[in-house]
């Protein structure tokens, strides 16, 4: 039994509501500076019809008269009105900043672009350009430039636009750093996208914020260096009046004469500050992240309690979303961390509907539940993590004898560490990357514990030996980057337990890792619960992991809990619909033994449509001793026949996504990276070489080999719509013409992935997981492709849309006569859809067959190392 997605938009996401001028309304910080900027280009507009008296109408009976009603700014040294010459100045001052800061922009995030993007010599060379530039002092390389071109406006412009080059360059190559590295920057290649497009589509878009920043901010230090080049007189020239010009003429009269350099002073000043609030509202109506949040922000808050109906439960028994639930804990035994009618909202929306559970010491408590069901908001909130704007929380949490709701921030932290430990789903991101593995393990016993400095390093070391982190005196010098993903989690459990904490919070703490690590990591926080007595909070979203780990569980859904007990009680005979469409949908090696192989899987290796040969990939790194070569993989066979499914399976590391990267053309030989042998692709009745292709022959693969990433989230571009995404391969490869038919394309495209036409307009944070993932599926059949590789495309998903996904899956296969290349490390999902598997282990095949055969018969001790680590059926505590 699976479960459908709903096809509309995840509960309270709000889709196309307010326009982003209605949003950008809503700041009044930027409608403050929009209004005061208006004023500013009226007067430079119809400047000569504000002002009551030209530019340099002189009247020396009139010289240095205070501010009056005839003269409202008072008169300079010459008799002319001074308020007269404010409002005409506006018009050299603005027009000098916004030419120079254009100059600078286009130049400059050209620059920075295309630097950051192309890497390597083009990078350093450029850079070391910019650099140099850099090197000198803004104002002495204007005049200096000045000095050569000559003084004057247009002297002015130039060089104010010069000197602003080098900063708008390193602001958008840093950022075009980090957009050059995403999975949907990924994506793009893989589909053929041109590096322009790429540059413009994606990155440019994706770098705006801070770009746009920059460009207030250029915009306000431009004014500020013409009123510098005009006071020194390299600028405006009189008799034309400036702002800088004025204050240059002020000097001689500040102590007679204040007026002279106070209304220009406050010209400049509030001009700048007008450009500094409108950059900040700008860039947070171009992100449509920001947008959501301002239109919550904006709404009114409500504290109205949302009306919960779950499922009604059977006759006879009670309903299990009550506000407590009722466990077999202890008599004797106090929680460790009791919740009460626990009930969190943002802005007008309720999201967590009175929950309420506890845990005692020793004991693990399973929360289950799919993505967006509640369970990490509710534990962060009890435990005081959770912070965002217009967040309320009411009920009660006691984390032992301290009340966290309402508590303040210092007794936050007082708990923090010392009481409550956490790991979180992605230790890449939990740890920093700028302390070694020795400063994130004692910064929390020195503030809590008090220790010295060798007692310090010595409870590090230990902690490192209770994880059984191999060789602890080197990595206590080590730095995140230097550990693999499952020694990061190790250490991330190390840091939680540093103060010796009461109740430990593990909020999908495998999800990231493969089979092996995870059940390592399952053990170990075991062990380790049962050594130090504390008590256990596992969030998970599946139940195979909860049945491994904790001895009661409650099932969420939808902010409330909707049904709790024993473990075992609960997997043997579940009371809602729900938690059995969870435990039915759940990948299991017995639900498919039986299945009967296709005859096109046996002849897969007598007409391969894919066909891997000799593969071998080399990656050379830099270490701290010298270069070392890192081999990939190995020498690798396999092939695939068209309309079957081929699985390859492995730990972390194994080598099966590198095999992936050079099929997609992500992965190539240059730059450190050497690759051998071929990946033939039969295609358009052509044999094309993966390796090393390009031309038209590299246009054709990437139209005939599409790929679906392993995260939804990160391989669509956060700023592009649905339709958008869908469009992109359908515009590269010139398959669709003209707007309207662009829209029925991307249409049908998400009607063959089971999803209706309103989702055209949504962006990914507007949809869940599941949906992102078919608008992926969709995006990756634009371009009616023959072979289609899934990386890892089911592993971030939870069990019931995983299971609706690989239907959908096999449903695509039967109707397009689709090939697929299924990586995974989870073996039970792979059997599901794979018709021939690939075992792979150090870069290399270990063993390659049928699936049925590889999966229940294995014959290496590897394969039956991957099958042990797989979740039982039935709970069995680790």
């Amino acid at each position: 039994m699976t479960l459908t997605e709903p096809t509309a938009a995840p509960a309270g996401t709000p889709v196309s509501t307010d326009s982003a001028w209605r949003l950008f309304l809503r700041n009044q910080a930027s409608v403050a500076g929009v209004i005061v900027l208006v004023v500013v280009i009226v007067c430079a507009i119809f400047g000569p019809l504000i002002a009551p008296y030209g530019a340099n109408d002189i009247n020396v009976p009139d010289a240095l008269s205070a501010p009056s009603a005839s003269h409202l700014f008072g008169t300079d040294d010459l008799g002319r009105d001074v308020f007269s010459r404010v409002v005409l100045a506006a018009s050299v001052s603005m027009r000098v900043a916004v030419v120079a800061v254009a100059i600078s922009l286009i130049v400059g995030v050209v620059l920075g672009m295309f630097s950051g993007f192309a890497g390597g010599v083009v990078d350093t060379v450029l850079m070391r350009i910019v650099d140099v530039m850099f090197s000198f002092p803004v104002m002495l390389l204007a005049l200096a430039i000045v000095a050569i071109l000559g003084p004057g406006v247009t002297s002015a412009m130039v060089a104010i636009g010069i000197v602003y080059i080098p900063i708008f360059a390193r602001v958008a190559r840093a950022d075009t750093l980090r957009v050059r590295q995403t999975q949907y920057v990924a994506a793009a290649t893989t589909m053929g996208v041109s590096t322009s497009r790429t540059l413009f589509s994606h990155v440019l878009p994706n770098i705006s914020g801070p770009v746009v920043v920059q460009t207030s901010i250029s915009l306000a230090f431009a004014i500020l260096s013409e009123a510098a080049l005009s006071f020194l007189g390299l600028g405006v020239q009189p008799p034309e009046p400036s702002w800088g010009r004025m204050l240059f003429d002020a000097q001689g009269f500040i102590t007679s004469a204040w007026w002279m350099g106070v209304f220009p002073g406050l010209a400049i000043l509030l001009t700048v500050f007008a450009f500094n609030l409108i950059g900040d509202g700008v860039r947070d109506v171009l992100d449509p992240r920001q947008r959501t949040l301002l239109r919550n922000r904006g709404s009114r808050r409500s504290r109205r309690r949302t009306a919960v109906s779950p499922a009604p439960p059977p006759a006879g028994r009670r309903n299990d979303s009550s506000t407590a639930d009722s466990g077999p804990q202890d008599a004797g035994s106090a929680p460790v961390l009791a919740v009460t009618d626990l009930v969190v909202g943002v802005g007008p929306r309720e999201i967590v509907h009175g929950v309420g559970f506890s845990v005692a010491k020793g004991e693990t408590l399973g929360i289950v539940g799919e993505s967006g069901s509640g369970k990490s908001l509710s534990v962060l909130s009890a435990t005081g993590l959770f912070d965002a704007p217009s967040a309320h929380i009411t009920g009660s949490a006691r984390i032992v004898d301290t009340e966290v709701i309402g508590a303040s921030d210092a007794v936050l932290r007082s708990v923090h560490g010392a009481r409550v430990g956490f790991v979180f789903q992605d230790p890449s991101s939990s740890l920093n990357p700028l302390l070694t593995i020795e400063e994130q393990l004692t910064e929390g016993p020195r503030r809590h514990l008090g220790l010295s400095r060798s007692a310090d390093r010595e409870r590090a070391l230990k902690l490192l030996r209770d994880v059984h982190l191999p060789d602890p005196e080197t990595r206590l010098r080590s730095y995140p980057h230097q550990l693999s993903g499952g020694q990061r989690q190790r250490v991330m459990i190390a840091v939680a337990l540093a103060c010796d904490p009461d109740v430990l919070i593990a909020d999908e703490a495998t999800t990231a890792l493969d089979v092996t690590t995870q059940a390592q990591i399952i053990d170990l926080v075991a062990d380790l619960q049962r050594e130090r007595g504390m008590a256990v909070v596992w969030i998970s979203h599946d139940l195979g992991v909860i049945g491994r780990i904790a001895d009661r569980v409650i099932v969420m859904r939808s902010g409330a809990v909707i049904e709790s007990g024993a473990v075992a009680e609960v997997f043997a005979h579940p009371r809602n619909d729900y938690t059995r469409t969870l435990l039915d949908s759940r990948p299991l090696l017995s639900r498919v033994a039986d299945r009967v192989e296709p005859e096109s899987a046996v002849v897969a290796e007598e007409s391969p449509i894919v066909a891997v040969r000799g593969l071998g990939v080399d990656f050379t790194v830099r270490r701290s001793t010298g270069r070392e070569t890192l081999h990939a993989v190995r020498d690798v066979d396999v092939a695939v026949t068209a309309g079957t499914t081929l699985g390859i399976v492995g730990e972390s590391g194994s080598g099966k996504s590198t095999i992936a990267g050079v099929l997609s053309g992500l992965v190539t030989s240059g730059a450190g990276t050497t690759v051998r042998g071929s990946i033939e692709v039969d295609v358009d009745g052509r044999t094309i070489d993966a390796v090393g292709v390009r031309g038209a022959d590299a246009a054709l693969l990437r139209r005939q080999v599409a790929m679906v990433f392993q995260d939804p989230g990160a391989s669509l571009d956060p700023r592009m719509t649905a339709l958008a995404s869908i469009a992109e391969p359908l515009r590269t490869h010139g398959l669709v013409s003209g707007r309207e038919a662009l829209r029925t394309r991307a249409e049908q495209l998400l009607a063959d992935v089971s999803l209706d036409s309103s989702f055209l307009r949504r962006y990914p944070h507007e949809m869940s997981g599941g949906q992102r993932q078919r608008v992926c599926l969709a995006r990756a059949l634009a371009s009616d492709p023959q072979v289609l590789i899934l990386d890892e495309s089911t592993a971030s998903l939870d069990v019931s849309v995983q299971s609706a996904v690989l239907d959908l899956l096999a449903q695509l296969q039967r109707e397009k006569n689709l090939t697929y290349l299924f990586i995974a490390h989870d073996l039970a999902v792979v059997e599901q859809i794979s018709d021939t598997v690939a075992v792979m282990q150090d870069g290399r095949v270990v063993e390659h067959g049928p699936a049925s055969r590889i999966l229940h018969d294995p014959e290496t001790e590897y394969t039956r190392k991957l099958l042990a680590a797989i979740p039982p059926e039935t709970p069995h505590r680790a």
